[in-house]
């Protein structure tokens, strides 16, 4: 027999399979909510408190009051890991937080229900094959990007593009043409030494461990540009990389048709320098 998965559900650990969830929830209905995903490290986490803050300015952004303080939520976070005997491994940790309250667009609850997941995490690393994406990203002025909203149909239209191509994933791009991000990650490439990135004016989410990147980039001495650029400008590049809080650094192989160097000496310099920033990170 196969042991029980557990979760919290509103502060609840129970089996998955015992959770219940009224239909009538406005998280199901309209996406009216936010989430995190991150990664355990055998227990502990590379930038909690960057994750958490995003959570609570997700939730500040959409009018929801947060149902818990940090510490509370790390509390419950290590509970379910020891529970799923995950204590000791790599886990992947999802919080999902949506807003009480039935039909309509009007919301008439700051009240928040919320959940937390934990599975073990995958650590092999893969190469990625990109496909470019015709569904564009949502532009800031419409929905705010700094946030991780419940609402993520743009990137499954992205994703089903990708996969009917025989893809990992897919490179979007803003209503006016700048490549921004793929559906899971951030994107950076390699050209003459030099490292670049889309700003954040490219409506993309600045993710946790793009910001971590940059860091390690920066602690290297190595050059970098943020800025906006044109798909003729990846093309031109000589290595590319996709970074998130799961999968870390993952070389990119292809961009469709493309194919880009792998184990570029300045890609396994950021890898490394990322490695040793964990080491000092988790032996603080």
């Amino acid at each position: 027999m196969s042991k029980s998965v557990y979760m919290i559900l509103n502060g609840e650990l129970i089996p998955e399979s015992a959770a219940a969830i009224s239909p009538l929830n406005r998280g199901l209905m309209y996406g009216d909510g936010c989430f995190e995903t991150l990664r355990s490290y055998s227990g502990k986490f590379l930038g909690w408190n960057d994750h958490i803050d995003r959570l609570s300015a997700g939730l500040d952004y959409l009018n929801i009051q947060a149902p818990f303080s940090s510490k509370e939520l790390k509390e419950q976070v290590e509970k379910l890991l020891k529970q799923n005997q995950l204590k000791h491994a790599e886990a992947m940790i999802r919080i999902q937080c949506w807003r009480n309250g039935g039909r309509g667009y009007t919301p008439s609850s700051k009240n928040a229900q919320w959940m937390i997941q934990a599975s073990k995490q995958q650590t092999e690393r893969k190469d990625l094959k990109l496909s470019i994406a015709q569904t564009r990203c949502i532009p800031s002025e419409a929905l705010e990007r700094k946030h991780k909203l419940s609402n993520g149909l743009n990137y499954i239209k992205a994703a089903q593009e990708a996969a009917k191509r025989s893809c990992d994933d897919a490179l979007m791009f803003t209503v006016d043409d700048k490549v921004s991000e793929t559906t899971s990650a951030n994107i950076f490439w390699i050209k003459e030494d030099k490292v670049y990135t889309p700003s954040t004016k490219c409506d993309l989410l600045p993710g946790v461990t793009r910001l971590l990147v940059l860091d390690v980039i920066r602690s290297l001495g190595l050059e970098f540009e943020e800025s906006e650029y044109l798909l003729s400008d990846i093309r031109q590049a000589e290595a590319v990389f996709c970074t998130n809080s799961l999968m870390e650094i993952a070389e990119v192989l292809s961009l469709d048709e493309i194919r880009f160097e792998v184990n570029h000496p300045l890609v396994m310099k950021i890898k490394a320098g990322f490695d040793q920033m964990k080491v000092k990170e988790f032996q603080q």
